[in-house]
C-alpha cells in the first residue's frame, strides 16, 4: 500500500471540522476549591426551590416557605443516595455532616439521648463523639469531586433515620388525635376507626390508585391487601411482642362488644373477596367496589354506635 492509499485511508476514517482543535481540547477541570464546595453545600442544604420559584403562584411560594424547615431538617438528617443523579448525590460537605446529625436525631427522637451511662456521661454525648469520629473518617477518606466506595452505605444509614421520622410523626400524630379526643370528648376507639384510620391509609389509596390508572392493576391489588396485611402482622406483632416483654409475658387485652364487631366485618370483607373474586374470573367491577364501599359505611356506622352505647352488649 503506497503513502497517498494510507492517507486517503485515514482521512476517510477520522473527520474533522473547522470547530475541532488540531491538538485537542485545551480545556481542564479545576480541581474543586473551598469556594466551590462550599457553594455546592448551601445549595444542597436550601429548602427552597429556587428554580421554580419564579413560576409558583402566591400560594405556592407561602406553602414552599412554610415546609422549608421541615425540609431543611430532613436534608441534614437522611442521606440520599441516588443513582440517577450526579454522583449519585454525593455531597462530601453534607455527608459528613449527617453523620453527626442523623446519629444525634434518632437518640432524639427515640428519648434514648437523656439518659446516662454514668453519673456524668449522657447518651448523646457518647452518640456524638460517635459521629464526630466518623464524620472525621468519611471527611479524610472522601473527595469532593467522585462517590467514595462505600457511599451505598449511606442508603442503608438514609433508610434508618428515615424509618425513625416516620415514627416520630406518626407518634405526634397519636398525641394530637389524643387532644383533640380530650378537648371534645371523643373516645381513642373512635378515633382510630376515623381520623387516625383515614390518614394511615389515605398515601395507600393515592398509590394504589395511581398504579392502576397507569396501567398496573394486579400491582394496586396486590398492594391494598399486602398492606393491611403487614400491619395485621407486624403492626400488631411486633409492639404486643415488647408489651409482653415489658409486662412479664402477659399483655392482656379488653375484649368487647367492638372487637367483636371489628373482627366480624373484617373477617365479611375477606369472605366476600374470597368468594366473589374468583367466581367472576379475578375481573373486579364497580358493582363489586361500590358493595365494599357501603360495607365500610356500615361498619363504620356500627362502630360508632357501639363506641357511643347505642349499640350494646354484655360479654
Amino acid at each position: 500500500m503506497s503513502v497517498e492509499q494510507m492517507s486517503n485511508l485515514i482521512g476517510a476514517s477520522v473527520e474533522f471540522d473547522e470547530s475541532t482543535p488540531l491538538l485537542g481540547s485545551m480545556e481542564q477541570k479545576s480541581p474543586p476549591t473551598f469556594r466551590t464546595s462550599f457553594h455546592s453545600f448551601l445549595t444542597a442544604i436550601n429548602p427552597i426551590d429556587t428554580e421554580g420559584w419564579p413560576e409558583m403562584k402566591w400560594y405556592g411560594k407561602i406553602y414552599e416557605l412554610f415546609k422549608s424547615p421541615f425540609m431543611f431538617m430532613l436534608i441534614i438528617t437522611i442521606p440520599v443516595v441516588d443513582y440517577d443523579a450526579d454522583r449519585h448525590k454525593w455531597n462530601r460537605p453534607l455527608n459528613t455532616l449527617q453523620c453527626v446529625t442523623g446519629p444525634l436525631f434518632c437518640a432524639v427522637a427515640t428519648q434514648g439521648a437523656f439518659k446516662s451511662l454514668s453519673p456524668h456521661f449522657p447518651v448523646w454525648a457518647l452518640i456524638l463523639l460517635i459521629g464526630i469520629i466518623l464524620a472525621v473518617v468519611v471527611f479524610c477518606t472522601s473527595k469532593t469531586e467522585e462517590y467514595p466506595k462505600y457511599h451505598w452505605a449511606f442508603a442503608y444509614a438514609g433508610f434508618v433515620v428515615a424509618v425513625i421520622w416516620i415514627y416520630s410523626i406518626a407518634n405526634e400524630i397519636v398525641n394530637l388525635l389524643q387532644m383533640f379526643g380530650v378537648v371534645f370528648s371523643i373516645s381513642n376507639a373512635v378515633l382510630g376507626l376515623t381520623l387516625l384510620a383515614w390518614g394511615n391509609s389515605i398515601g395507600d389509596l393515592i398509590a394504589d390508585t395511581v398504579m392502576a390508572k397507569q396501567g398496573f392493576p394486579r400491582m394496586g391489588i396486590s398492594a391494598c391487601f399486602g398492606g393491611p396485611l403487614f400491619n395485621l402482622l407486624l403492626g400488631i406483632g411486633i409492639p404486643f411482642t415488647i408489651g409482653c416483654i415489658k409486662q412479664g409475658g402477659v399483655f392482656k387485652i379488653e375484649f368487647t362488644l367492638l372487637q367483636v364487631i371489628l373482627v366480624a366485618f373484617l373477617t365479611l370483607s375477606l369472605l366476600s373477596s374470597l368468594i366473589i373474586i374468583p367466581l367472576s374470573k379475578f375481573y373486579i367491577g364497580r358493582a363489586y367496589g361500590i358493595y365494599l364501599i357501603i360495607l365500610y359505611i356500615a361498619f363504620l356506622v356500627t362502630a360508632v354506635l357501639t363506641e357511643t352505647g347505642v349499640i350494646h352488649a354484655n360479654f
